[in-house]
C-alpha cells in the first residue's frame, strides 16, 4: 500500500466532499430556474406600451362621489394591485404577486406606471390596469 492511503475510508471522504459541493450547486440552479420562470410569468401577464397622448383622448372621467372632473396622472403600484372581492375579505399579510391584477407589476429598471385619475377632494383613485405605460 502507498503511504497515506487508507483504502475505502479515503474514497468515502472524497465522495462526501463531492456531495457537499454538489448539493448547494443543485439548489442554486433550481433557485435560478424558479426565478427565471417567475420573470417569464410576470412578463407574459404584464404588457407595457410607450407613453402617447392619444392614450388619454376621450378619457376625461368625473368623480363618482362629487361629479367633479378627475385629474389625469400616473400611479405605480408596489408588488402589484392585489384585489379581493368584498365578500372574500381583505388581502392577507402573505398576499403575493401571483394574485396581483394583470398589468400592475413592472420589472423594468425604470418602472412602468398605470394610467390613473384622482379626485383630490374625495381622495378617490381610478386605476386603468389594461396596460402599463413607460
Amino acid at each position: 500500500m502507498r503511504a497515506g492511503y487508507r483504502g475505502a475510508a479515503d474514497l468515502m471522504d472524497a465522495a462526501s466532499g463531492g456531495v457537499a459541493v454538489l448539493v448547494p450547486l443543485i439548489i442554486g440552479v433550481f433557485a435560478v430556474g424558479l426565478l427565471l420562470a417567475g420573470l417569464v410569468w410576470v412578463a407574459r401577464r404584464n404588457r407595457a406600451v410607450a407613453d402617447d397622448a392619444a392614450l388619454w383622448t376621450g378619457r376625461d372621467y368625473r368623480c363618482p362621489r362629487c361629479a367633479q372632473p378627475m385629474q389625469q396622472g400616473w400611479v405605480m403600484l408596489g408588488k402589484g394591485a392585489i384585489w379581493t372581492d368584498r365578500g372574500s375579505g381583505r388581502p392577507g399579510l402573505f398576499a403575493h404577486i401571483g394574485s396581483a391584477l394583470p398589468n400592475t407589476i413592472s420589472l423594468h429598471l425604470r418602472p412602468a406606471a398605470n394610467m390613473a385619475w384622482r379626485c383630490e377632494a374625495c381622495q378617490l383613485l381610478l386605476v386603468d390596469h389594461e396596460k402599463l405605460v413607460h
